[in-house]
């Protein structure tokens, strides 16, 4: 923060994207898997006033129109074109990969909410950070401070440690305790 004001740069990034799209035949996990190593993206397209479409996307220009918060996506699928948004996004957890992702058609009022929200993602972003960093500036811990040593007393309590170093408790003591409260 600087002068109580968060500062945010950040490049203008385009909203809207034009993506071709490849009807998909066969479906299932196999199908998927060839999908994704021929570098395709498979898909499914759906709406209110239509049937789910089965599709698959180039990995290449589709991951860079998914990484675009509020992004819309002009669909062209044999001739027919598509104005969606992604609903469900699957990514792989180690490699830089999306396995599957969900597009539902985008009526025109949704459109313009949408693309109202791309124009103030700045203004959003830039209030989400001033609340983390508000966040982090109450909370000691997130600013990267050790927290105070801790002893153990012998009944199990912690208490601060006098020395600044953190004591242990002896481990017959331990041992002992979990035995006299099953006794109990």
């Amino acid at each position: 923060m600087i002068d109580g004001k968060v500062r945010l740069i950040m490049a203008k990034k385009e909203t809207v994207f034009s993506l071709t799209a490849q009807k998909r035949d066969s479906f299932g996990k196999g199908a998927s898997r060839r999908d994704r190593q021929n570098d395709r993206i498979p898909a499914v397209v759906y709406g209110t006033d239509q049937e789910a479409l089965h599709v698959s996307l180039d990995h290449h220009t589709a991951s860079l129109a998914l990484r675009v918060p509020y992004v819309t996506i002009n669909l062209e699928l044999d001739g027919k074109k598509f104005v969606v948004a992604p609903r469900e996004i699957q990514k792989d957890a180690i490699k830089p990969i999306y396995k599957h992702v969900d597009l539902v058609v985008l009526s025109d009022k949704e459109q313009k909410e949408r693309l109202e929200l791309a124009e103030r993602s700045d203004e959003i972003a830039a209030a989400a950070l001033k609340v983390r960093l508000e966040i982090a500036a109450k909370s000691k811990m997130d600013l990267g401070e050790v927290a105070a040593p801790v002893a153990v007393a012998a009944d199990g309590t912690a208490a601060p440690a006098a020395d600044g170093a953190a004591a242990a408790a002896p481990a017959a003591d331990a041992k002992e305790a979990p035995a006299d409260k099953d006794k109990k």
